[in-house]
């Protein structure tokens, strides 16, 4: 019987699974083992609203300062009162692998990947990025 699967008093079947559970988007979500892999099914890949939310502002906020309607992040940040650090973080994400924001908006990113973990620093490199969050 595998290490995992204890049988216990009274007929009880124990099972370990070695699961990692993080919050995502205001869920829960179970993370597999490191070395397992596992494709969601294609009927459950939807697009996640938030992060396709934040592409858009991203791409539109980035409009905005490169048709002059604003001269900096700070600028637009002071007119809009939005926080210039969020504002900052979010337009970062113009500057995603094309992959990356295909997959997205496709609703096939890693599960996974959510805006916090895209809110952090991660590298210039388009090749890096796909390694940074999953995608390869």
């Amino acid at each position: 019987m595998d290490a995992r699967i204890k049988m216990m008093e009274g007929n009880v079947i124990s099972v370990r699974v070695p699961i990692k559970i993080k919050r995502y988007g205001g869920k829960k979500l179970i993370l597999f083992p490191e070395g397992a892999h596992m494709t969601a099914p294609q009927e459950d890949s939807k697009p996640d609203e938030t992060l396709v939310r934040a592409l858009a502002k991203a791409y539109y906020w980035q409009n905005l300062i490169d048709t002059g309607r604003y001269k900096s992040i700070d600028d637009m940040s002071r007119q809009r009162k939005i926080n210039s650090s969020y504002m900052s973080r979010i337009l970062r994400l113009n500057q995603l692998a094309p992959q990356i924001k295909k997959a997205i908006l496709d609703g096939t990113q890693p599960r996974q990947l959510s805006l916090q973990d895209m809110q952090t620093p991660f590298p210039d490199i388009w090749d890096e990025q796909l390694k940074h969050f999953g995608f390869a």
